[in-house]
């Protein structure tokens, strides 16, 4: 009789333990893709202000620093400048957003990771 109330209590523990340590490495992947897309605008940010008026070699510099995120679910708008004469000294604002999928269907819809860069 002892035997068979232990195996029911180490089976509930079991399955708790398994789904922290799945919610731990969704949570580990999500961390991962914030800091890849914020890698990825940071060098948008730095090839702005070197070429300020190449706005689609910008967007490829982001795209090219996202290297393990699948491109089809990345955006990355055009970067916009304050004042908008894009001279030296302009404020360049890089952004880009993920849609972040979970590998093991915990979130029943896409949650958006996003990053911004703001350089002068």
């Amino acid at each position: 009789m002892r035997r068979g109330q232990t195996l029911v209590e180490f089976a509930a523990s079991l399955a708790i333990l398994v789904l922290l340590l799945l919610g731990l490495a969704e949570l580990g992947r999500y961390v991962f893709t914030l800091s890849t897309l914020t890698h990825a605008v940071r060098e948008g940010a730095r090839y702005a202000i070197m070429h300020p008026t190449d706005d689609d070699g910008i967007i490829q510099r982001v795209r090219q620093g996202a290297v393990s995120l699948d491109p089809s679910l990345l955006n990355v708008p055009a970067p916009t400048f304050n004042p908008s004469t894009r001279s030296s000294g302009s404020l360049a604002t890089v952004t880009a957003s993920y849609q972040f999928q979970s590998v093991m269907g915990m979130f029943s819809r896409t949650v958006t990771a996003s990053a911004t860069m703001r350089v002068p």
